[in-house]
């Protein structure tokens, strides 16, 4: 779907944040703390803290199986559905989350699944689909064009769908920058700080990209 070099390049990041979120939810599992944001260590977290830290390894997961291969209408509705699900538990969980920075760190996951689902729903458009059936095409086709220049023949992408994937992109690389501010600020969780800014800017360029 993605095109090399930067194909392999967003394998790698998805990969490192995928990885990381594993280790964690395992190191973690049956703890009576849980990590929220990368700065808060609170038992009353845990439906926020646990919806934040599979809803990471599960969007690693669907940006590694999109950036090779489509995922088909009922793919990704299945993963529209989880994401909306995950939002909804963060959402619910937002009131309980004290200081500023935390809620902050807790509202980026949310806008972060909300441009994953936009990137699911809109690669279609985003991508290009096939004009096989345009005029020009059957043109080309009773002309003796061949059957890659007929498959190649795409149509471009709305204006409304790039002007809404633009800002999408503006979205996550404003949030790469609040995640780079807090890996330099709170040495302390330097770990999960960094996890959170590879996954915002692995969405930022794949945006970019498509």
């Amino acid at each position: 779907m993605i095109e090399s070099p930067w194909s392999f390049v967003l394998t790698a990041i998805f990969l490192a944040t995928a990885v990381f979120c594993a280790v964690h939810l395992a190191q973690s599992r049956g703890a009576s703390a849980a990590v929220i944001t990368g700065s808060v260590h609170s038992s009353h977290h845990g439906p926020v803290a646990t919806a934040v830290h599979v809803n990471h390894l599960v969007m690693s997961l669907a940006m590694l199986l999109m950036v090779w291969r489509p995922v088909g209408t009922a793919g990704t509705w299945i993963q529209v559905a989880l994401f909306a699900l995950f939002t909804v538990v963060m959402l619910l969980g937002l009131p309980t989350v004290h200081g500023v920075s935390e809620r902050v760190g807790v509202v980026n996951h949310v806008v972060l699944n909300s441009v994953t689902i936009w990137m699911l729903l809109a690669m279609p458009l985003l991508m290009g689909h096939a004009m096989g059936g345009s005029a020009d095409a059957h043109a080309g086709h009773h002309g003796g064009g061949t059957g890659d220049e007929m498959a190649m023949e795409m149509a471009p992408a709305p204006a409304w769908a790039e002007a809404v994937n633009w800002g999408a992109v503006v979205l996550s690389a404003v949030i790469t920058a609040w995640w780079l501010v807090r890996l330099l600020r709170d040495p302390g969780h330097r770990a999960h700080s960094a996890c959170h800014l590879l996954m915002a800017a692995g969405m930022a360029l794949m945006l970019a990209l498509m």
